[in-house]
């Protein structure tokens, strides 16, 4: 992410510089004109990776981000950098009307339409780039599950409220849903999903023993051994398991010890 922000910064600059889209009086400027560029190209930068680290400590399960939301979150940033930049003014110009309301509409403005250019051009590149760096890697990754038979394997899984036993042959993938988690199994005619009052933690400290039970994503945590394809996309991986319409995330955090697993199994 600080790659991509610090790309779009310095493409601000350079627009900025080249094209000088928006009128200046340059009696008012209390720097050199290279600088104040300068600060409104980079300042954004730790603006938007605040943001982007709040959103993803607050938002738990981002396999249901929406090409809708993201433009949502990049409009806010964008309208912040803009109150942000009207604030700033008397750091930057001598002008007795830096406080009023034409300049912070004319500074969001000016947000809105050179990030909102340059976001434009950007977004689409990183996503063909994701896109085409994910599925690269999947060509060189040999998904390989057990052949042979094994016997039952049951866990006894406590909690403060509940005991239950889960058969970890069975076992598909396990998810997070609000303070509980969903469990999914295939008990051999049927996907079966039970809701434990478990957190994740937990229960892959319950299972830590098998290294095919493995956390995909902070809200996922998928048998291995279940899977049958996988396809990457701009987020990282999509997994698709046996018996199991759906498909699983394996978020772009995770993907270099999941692409280690296999590759050890080769």
């Amino acid at each position: 992410m600080l790659i991509f922000l610090g790309l779009l910064s310095i493409l601000s600059f350079l627009f900025s510089y080249t094209f000088d889209p928006f009128e200046v009086n340059v009696d008012e400027h209390k720097i050199d004109y290279i600088w104040i560029l300068f600060i409104h190209a980079f300042y954004p930068l730790p603006i938007a990776y605040l943001y982007f680290t709040i959103l993803n400590w607050i938002v738990k399960d981002d396999s249901r981000w929406t090409l809708g939301k993201e433009l949502r979150c990049l409009l806010i940033i964008l309208i912040i950098i803009g109150i942000v930049s009207f604030l700033i003014r008397d750091l930057i110009y001598d002008n007795p009307n830096n406080w009023s309301l034409q300049y912070l509409f004319e500074e969001i403005r000016n947000s809105l339409l050179v990030g909102g250019l340059l976001l434009i051009i950007m977004l689409p590149l990183n996503l063909e780039r994701l896109i085409y760096k994910h599925s690269k890697s999947l060509k060189n990754l040999k998904l390989r599950t057990p052949t042979a038979k094994i016997e039952q394997q049951l866990i006894q899984i406590s909690t403060k409220t509940e005991q239950y036993q889960l058969d970890i042959q069975q076992f598909l993938f396990a998810k997070v849903e609000s303070n509980y988690t969903e469990i999914y199994i295939y008990d051999g005619s049927e996907v079966k999903k039970g809701l434990f009052r478990i957190t994740l933690k937990d229960l892959e400290q319950h299972l830590q023993q098998f290294p095919h039970i493995y956390k995909t994503h902070r809200s996922y945590l998928v048998n291995l051994h279940k899977i049958t394809t996988c396809v990457g996309n701009a987020q990282g991986y999509q997994l698709s398991l046996k018996n199991y319409s759906k498909t699983v995330p394996v978020s772009r955090s995770k993907l270099t010890t999941f692409n280690a697993y296999f590759s050890n199994k080769t």
